[in-house]
């Protein structure tokens, strides 16, 4: 593809266009083109760089997110035995947990709670701010509150802001694996906490059902 230069000075491309009739043609005077060139040269550079540490945390997150969704399968394992073992036959259906057909989206149901687990909303490069540090390019993984796939709580046709508004916490897994994931609870003010990338899927899935089956419900008055 022709650079700027190459397209704005190319034989007649100014012939139509000159001072006189329209005072911006000295936007392709060919210093201006150059310089401008220059800048668009450093931006391209800037972006590539942003892209591709977007794809490699992409790739991380991904990776994450399969390793949670099989580990829901040890936790209502590990939540029936509980349960078993304290004398409590429960219908199965109560606690159990699906997954969508793409896998972005996990939901785990443990008696009355829901708790969703999804990666979408990945869609461009984000980065987690770091006061008085650069800030870390990173995928996402979201804790909701709430069954996702549930049309009756109309998560799947939220977007991503009014998604946020259920948000219990959420896990960032940077570009580089052999860097921490950092889990930020919402309802701890940010309270961050920093798991290896590989035990990352089991001790943030453990914090979400602690932060939830911990509490209770108060009464409506």
């Amino acid at each position: 593809m022709a650079n700027l230069q190459d397209k704005f000075l190319q034989p007649g491309a100014l012939s139509k266009r000159t001072a006189e009739e329209w005072p911006g043609s000295a936007f392709y005077e060919p210093n201006t083109v150059r310089a401008i060139q220059q800048k668009v040269d450093m931006l391209a550079s800037h972006m590539q760089k942003q892209l591709k540490e977007h794809e490699e945390a992409m790739r991380n997150t991904r990776q994450v997110f399969e390793y949670l969704l099989q580990d829901l399968d040890n936790f209502v394992e590990c939540f029936e035995s509980a349960f078993d073992d304290r004398g409590n036959e429960l219908n199965p259906a109560r606690i159990q947990h699906q997954a969508d057909p793409d896998r972005s989206v996990g939901i785990l149901h443990i008696l009355w709670h829901s708790i969703s687990f999804t990666t979408r909303g990945n869609t461009k490069p984000l980065a987690l701010n770091r006061p008085g540090r650069p800030p870390l390019f990173t995928g996402r993984i979201i804790a909701l509150n709430g069954d996702f796939l549930d049309t009756r709580s109309n998560l799947h046709t939220a977007n991503f802001s009014e998604l946020l508004h259920h948000e219990i916490a959420s896990l960032y897994v940077p570009a580089d694996p052999s860097a921490p994931a950092v889990m930020n609870m919402k309802h701890l003010s940010g309270e961050e906490l920093y798991f290896h990338q590989a035990d990352a899927p089991r001790r943030f899935l453990l914090k979400v059902v602690e932060i939830i089956c911990g509490g209770g419900f108060f009464h409506e008055q």
